[in-house]
């Protein structure tokens, strides 16, 4: 096999990409972990697909004859070769899932990095790479690895990186890793490991990064993590741990990231973490905590990413979060925590974000917020709430978004939302409103977004938007609004996008819109519309997109009723009589194929599926002779008479 050179990145690059390439997939049947920049972000089966790419970029052929020589030998038969600097200094070995059930011998010996991942290793045997003494990075997952001889990496002084991930382990000789002092990062995550026995990673200095997720540990060991002082990022995520002893993670003062997701946690005990001083971010999601013993996070003083969401707790007590002065997001979201007790929250000064969504909170006393005057995201969304209290929001003065959606209000109070001068996303999709009272709103001149959608809203309240003049997006998508008060847009001068499909309007007073000049997007589709008035849209000079889809109207007439500017025209679903009376829009529609499109495409928000397309038909209900044909398919001889 050929060598080829100064194909990839420059030199010092190549190590990190790889680095950053081969994490390993959670399994489909796993909790999706936290957000977060740690060890567990992983690619998955399209690891071979993306190695074949990158070789034929490089300009090799997998398995084709031998080229030029590297300075040290040529490139083992079944495997690729490639420099990966201008330099000719970082030689990698490519020989992923190449049937191999044995590494490959004649790999040269002046290699950087080897990848043997999807083979059929099943062992290592002792000294298994002993030649490759400049050996930084090996890629072993997913090569059907069950044991590892105790010197199975003897020789390896100076690897740094090295990937065990997904293959089928279940326990580590003592003095697996002595032979490799300078590993940076090593991944066991997705084998079988049921246990750790002593101190399996003694030696390893200089290690960075430990990634242990998606195992089938259920004990660990006090000792198991001694002699990592430079520990940064440590994964246990997916494993079935249920319980932390205080001595565990003692001597871990540099860690950084620590993920305990998905194991089977059922209480947090004061002082586990109390030698954790740099501890930023710590995953708790996923277990079955019922109880957080007062003060368990004590020490913990440089964290600021708290994610104890999908849990059993029930109660937060005043001393919970005692010791988090740098916390900034602490997420609470799907447990059972029925009330909040005043001052739960009063030793969180720098919060940022609070996650309770899918809770049991059924209301919201004055002062449940007090001391998270930093606060700008707060998630209540599918909660039991059925009462605003006044003052509930007192002191959020940064507050940018609240999301109240999902629960069922039993009226918006005026001025619940008093005090809050920097709010600009509000949610109440989903709230049981029955109409928008006047001063619903008031004081909000900051709010850009109000999403209104899918309540049961049948009336707004010629004040019921009063105040909201800085509003740009105003969604009442699904609801039972028969008619708009003349003046209920008033105060919107600067709204762009007005959703009001899926109401019941059978009408539109021209002076409702006449207050949105710079209004570019009016979805008025799925409601009872059977006719456009003449002028209706002619004081919205901005608008590009109009949809009328769904409705029962008979004709229109783009001259008169559509502003010049359109860009996209939706008219699928009504009951079109494609008489003379149309002639006017099948000639507009013919035209302009752009603004009347017969369909778009639609690409999907999961890239697994495949695009679809949202087609607009101009369907002829009548005469009876043309019924079930789209109107710019009739000729022109079907108008000639007009």
């Amino acid at each position: 096999m050929g060598v080829k050179r100064g194909s990839g990145p420059r030199r010092g690059e190549g190590h990190r990409a790889r680095r950053r390439a081969v994490r390993p997939d959670i399994p489909a049947s796993a909790p999706a972990p936290a957000p977060s920049a740690r060890m567990t972000d992983r690619t998955g089966p399209l690891l071979l697909a993306a190695l074949l790419l990158r070789w034929a970029a490089l300009g090799v052929e997998p398995g084709g004859e031998a080229g030029e020589e590297a300075e040290a030998g040529r490139c083992p038969g079944p495997c690729a070769c490639s420099y990966e600097d201008d330099y000719g200094e970082e030689l990698s070995v490519f020989c992923s899932a190449r049937n191999l059930s044995r590494p490959p011998e004649g790999v040269p010996g002046q290699a950087r990095a080897l990848w043997l991942d999807g083979n059929n290793l099943t062992a290592l045997p002792a000294a298994a790479f002993g030649n490759l003494s400049g050996l930084d990075f090996l890629n072993l997952q997913g090569s059907q690895l069950g044991r590892l001889e105790a010197q199975a990496f003897r020789g390896l002084a100076r690897l740094a990186h090295l990937h065990l991930e997904r293959n089928r382990l279940r326990g580590l000789a003592p003095g697996t890793f002595l032979h490799t002092p300078n590993l940076a990062s090593l991944s066991l995550a997705n084998n079988r490991l049921g246990q750790l026995d002593g101190t399996p990673f003694a030696g390893l200095c200089q290690l960075g990064e430990l990634n242990l997720g998606w195992n089938a540990l259920a004990v660990l060991p006090d000792a198991v993590f001694r002699g990592l002082p430079r520990l940064r990022e440590l994964v246990l995520a997916g494993n079935r741990l249920a319980y932390l002893q205080p001595p565990l993670f003692a001597g871990l003062g540099e860690l950084q990231e620590l993920d305990l997701s998905a194991n089977a946690l059922r209480s947090v005990k004061a002082h586990v973490f109390a030698g954790l001083p740099r501890l930023q971010k710590l995953f708790l999601r996923g277990n079955q905590l019922s109880a957080v013993a007062p003060r368990a996070f004590l020490g913990l003083r440089a964290l600021r990413w708290l994610d104890l969401s999908h849990n059993r707790l029930a109660v937060l007590f005043e001393d919970t979060f005692l010791g988090l002065p740098s916390l900034h997001v602490l997420r609470l979201s799907a447990n059972v925590i029925a009330g909040l007790r005043p001052r739960a929250f009063r030793d969180l000064p720098h919060l940022e974000e609070l996650q309770l969504a899918g809770n049991r909170l059924g209301a919201l006393a004055a002062g449940a917020f007090e001391g998270l005057a930093r606060l700008e995201v707060l998630a209540l969304n599918d909660n039991r709430i059925r009462e605003v209290g006044p003052g509930a929001f007192a002191g959020l003065a940064r507050l940018a978004v609240v999301n109240l959606s999902g629960n069922c209000l039993a009226a918006l109070p005026a001025q619940a939302f008093r005090g809050l001068a920097a709010l600009h996303s509000l949610h109440l999709e989903r709230a049981c409103l029955g109409r928008v009272p006047a001063g619903a709103f008031a004081g909000l001149a900051a709010l850009r977004r109000l999403s209104l959608g899918h309540n049961g809203i049948a009336a707004i309240e010629e004040q019921g938007l009063r105040d909201l003049a800085g509003l740009l997006e105003l969604d009442l998508t699904g609801n039972r609004l028969t008619r708009l008060p003349a003046r209920a847009f008033r105060d919107l001068a600067r709204l762009e996008y007005l959703l009001l499909a899926g109401n019941q309007l059978a009408d539109l007073a021209p002076e409702a819109l006449l207050p949105l000049r710079r209004l570019s997007w009016l979805d008025l589709a799925h409601n009872r519309l059977g006719a456009v008035a003449a002028g209706l849209f002619a004081p919205l000079p901005a608008l590009r997109f109009l949809s009328l889809r769904n409705n029962s109207l008979r004709a229109f007439a783009p001259a008169r009723q559509a502003p010049a500017g359109l860009r996209q025209l939706w008219l699928a679903g009504n009951l079109w009589d494609c008489g003379c009376g149309l002639r006017e829009l099948r000639d507009f529609a013919l035209s302009n194929p752009g603004v009347v499109p017969r369909s778009v495409r639609q690409e999907p928000a999961d890239d697994r599926q495949p695009p679809a397309f949202a087609h607009n038909n101009i369907t002829c209900a009548g005469p009876p002779d043309v019924a079930g044909l789209d109107l710019r398919e009739l000729g022109d001889d079907r108008f000639a008479h007009c």
